[in-house]
């Protein structure tokens, strides 16, 4: 009995100390893969990078961040028809459709069922001013609305659109802008 009391004593101890250290420091790492380079914090994860069969021109680069924030990086042939105005409503339509596929409802939004009210919105990245369209709407579940934002870009660049979505719960939308600045301050492809 006294051998467990310690043994607890001890578990206890440890996890209050465990508990007590500080999270390791936020990094900045690098990502270059097939011509494409960026920067991001390291607590940003790649978690896909893949073509698109059959003709392997669409690429998609996506990186999840803190609090179930968002950055996808689609590049397109520079001769694709696609804009960023009819980017962001083919995002916002998908959005509402994989919404209703999953929850078997609506938007969950009255009157905005293509993905919530859309302004207009500038970000730099690659060192340029870039116009782009933001997008705020509010998903519920679990009985609860959770408002969020998501913003779409392009960059010409190395011959090629990159279309840039960012997303993230409105409430965590200050501590998540850096994170997608640092993106958006390196991103390049070469040649």
């Amino acid at each position: 009995m006294m051998r467990r009391r310690v043994c607890f004593s001890l578990l206890v101890a440890l996890s209050l100390a465990l508990a007590a250290c500080p999270p390791a420091p936020r990094t900045v790492e690098v990502y270059r893969k097939d011509g494409l380079h960026f920067s991001h914090f390291s607590d940003w994860k790649i978690s896909e990078d893949r073509t698109f069969p059959p003709s392997r021109k669409v690429r998609e680069v996506i990186l999840h961040g803190p609090d179930n924030a968002l950055l996808i990086v689609l590049c397109v042939p520079e001769t694709s028809s696609m804009s960023v105005e009819s980017f962001a409503a083919s995002m916002a339509k998908g959005r509402a459709e994989a919404i209703k596929k999953k929850l078997g409802v609506g938007p969950l939004t009255a009157g905005e069922e293509t993905g919530g009210k859309s302004q207009a919105t500038i970000a730099k990245i690659a060192g340029e001013e870039s116009a782009g369209i933001q997008q705020t709407f509010v998903l519920e579940m679990l009985g609860q609305k959770v408002p969020h934002q998501a913003s779409y870009f392009m960059l010409h660049t190395g011959g090629l659109k990159l279309m840039i979505t960012a997303q993230v719960a409105t409430r965590h939308l200050e501590a998540t802008r850096p994170g997608w600045q640092q993106v958006f301050d390196t991103l390049a492809i070469d040649g």
